[in-house]
């Protein structure tokens, strides 16, 4: 993984600072401004209509994040929102930028469906691009997994190590820490498959490259002033230790790569006019439902759903009911004719 970009004379740019979000931003204005002007939208009303769209986006990015991921920052102070460090949802980001762009085609007498048709392809592009950002960068990642998908991503990622420091105080100092590391991840990992990390390079020059080698230093295999050579060996306190995980951000990427071809495809359909918007939220519905369950970060609602997943149903239905309306609407009236300057 690659959480440092630049590392120029100790100033480092790290993967998640806005450069990748920037980049994806530039990519989809023109990608999305040569796809309007084929539709035969102005140059200025698409800068517009763009514009409006990204602005709501980055609002409702910031919603979702303190309002279904961070919760308790946004209770205990409501102006979190408004402070420059925090996080932003690329669910609610997605949802806010078809908002915006809805609300602007409402304002300029636009059919934003038909404009929709040119939009579809560039933001399920951008949106695979912004998941592999991610992966770069250890944002993201899925849960602890002993699959021959698993991944450990670099200690330099501040998000990545995040979650392992916060459970690093349950077994410092402990008796027996391997048990402990063992029941945090039950069902999950075994201490096999736990790396021994990169702070531990003096035992991995030994020969030891997994957890479960590491028990030949505590009893009943040690014996005598056992504590005395932990100490020597750098296993007291006990480091901090990171679980291979799942690349649930490659799975979205994935996901999202088919849904950018099947767009492009659908494109040239007759039968799929103007109806790009909901063939795509029924997918991105879909593909954020399935990723949540490999996400490391479950921040549960009920059921053992998450709040994007029951978010993400609702995002699939609205799409389900919208495709099937229009299907029906546009087979009994005809499709309504547009009008371009």
């Amino acid at each position: 993984m690659f959480p440092i970009n630049f590392d120029l004379f100790g100033y480092q740019v790290r993967g998640y600072e806005g450069h990748w979000v920037l980049g994806i931003l530039v990519m989809g204005f023109f990608y999305q401004r040569y796809k309007s002007l084929q539709a035969g939208y102005s140059n200025e009303w698409f800068v517009n209509a763009y514009s409006v769209a990204i602005l709501m986006g980055f609002v409702f990015a910031r919603l979702f994040h303190y309002l279904f991921w961070d919760t308790t920052a946004f209770l205990n102070n409501p102006l979190v929102l408004f402070q420059p460090s925090g996080g932003f949802a690329i669910l609610g980001g997605t949802i806010g930028t078809g908002f915006g762009g809805w609300l602007y085609c409402q304002l300029t007498g636009k059919n934003f469906l038909h404009w929709c048709d040119s939009l579809m392809t560039p933001i399920a592009l951008g949106l695979c691009l912004s998941r592999f950002s991610c992966f770069l960068n250890g944002d993201a990642y899925g849960n602890p997994t002993n699959s021959i998908f698993g991944v450990v991503f670099s200690e330099n990622s501040v998000d990545w190590m995040e979650r392992w420091n916060g459970l690093h105080a349950l077994y410092a100092t402990s008796e027996n820490p391997l048990a402990v590391i063992s029941n945090l991840f039950l069902g999950q990992v075994n201490l096999i498959d736990i790396p021994v990390p990169k702070s531990m390079e003096s035992l991995r020059a030994e020969g030891f490259v997994n957890l479960a080698q590491l028990s030949s230093f505590y009893p009943p295999v040690a014996t005598g002033d056992y504590k005395s050579v932990l100490a020597a060996k750098g296993l007291y306190p006990f480091p901090v230790i990171a679980p291979p995980v799942h690349p649930a951000q490659l799975y979205e990427v994935f996901l999202m790569a088919i849904c950018y071809i099947l767009i492009v495809k659908l494109e040239s359909v007759e039968f799929a006019k103007r109806k790009l918007f909901f063939v795509f939220w029924m997918y991105y519905g879909f593909n954020r439902f399935i990723i949540e369950f490999f996400r490391g970060d479950r921040n549960i609602a009920f059921a053992d759903l998450t709040y994007a997943q029951v978010i993400s149903l609702g995002v699939l239905a609205s799409g389900a009911i919208g495709f099937f309306y229009f299907t029906w609407k546009w087979k009994k009236y005809g499709l309504p004719e547009v009008k371009l300057p």
